[in-house]
């Protein structure tokens, strides 16, 4: 596999942790309550705010739970994946993953809720973490960035072209993305716990 394959891969996967589903629901629900203009401004500093979040956890995280905390990495692969399973989980229970505060600027919604925990949540900080413990930082960082041009792809294609969804259909929608969700949170728990095992093993006297 080349370099740039790698890179698209992690990218993908590092997208379906941030889960841009959500962000489908989110640019909806605004649309009913600001102008174009101001969801635009919120879609570029969420998306600017979360890739700086994930990119200092993808620089720093490693160090932080190795040296500060002595985390394992396959700790952080369950506990990551559990709560991607409980996010999942919400989605296919209620067809929804987010709660929308009203505000009059629009624009303080992009640091919290929006950046975060909507793009750099714990799933997307959990794998930030781990491609740069597995491939090196040059790899990670590269991978964070086209996943987050892509979550912007997203809610733009969302604001400017999808102008009329159904909120039956985008439940019907988020439900199915909670299903896999669920079971990609269910497959990282299965990682770190094989992983935790392993570690283990070749310690053992």
């Amino acid at each position: 596999m080349s370099e740039f394959t790698a890179i698209l891969s992690s990218a993908l996967f590092m997208l379906i942790m941030i889960d841009p589903s959500d962000k489908i629901l989110l640019v909806s629900l605004l649309r009913e309550d600001f102008h174009i203009e101001d969801i635009r401004a919120l879609i570029v500093r969420a998306n600017l705010i979360g890739f700086l979040l994930l990119f200092l956890f993808a620089v720093s995280g490693q160090i932080i739970l190795q040296e500060i905390f002595h985390i394992d990495i396959n700790a952080l692969r369950v506990a990551g994946g559990f709560v991607l399973f409980k996010i999942g989980l919400e989605a296919l229970e209620s067809g929804g993953m987010i709660t929308l505060k009203k505000e009059k600027n629009i624009l303080a919604l992009a640091a919290v809720p929006v950046a975060t925990p909507l793009i750099a949540g714990p799933a997307a900080i959990t794998t930030a973490i781990t491609l740069t413990a597995e491939k090196g930082i040059y790899h990670a960082t590269a991978a964070i960035f086209i996943a987050i041009l892509l979550t912007a792809l997203v809610m733009f294609l969302t604001l400017y072209v999808i102008k009329n969804i159904s909120k039956t259909t985008l439940g019907v929608f988020i439900r199915i993305i909670g299903m896999f969700t669920m079971a990609i949170g269910a497959q990282m728990m299965v990682q770190g716990v094989v992983g935790i095992y392993l570690l283990m093993t070749s310690v053992s006297p």
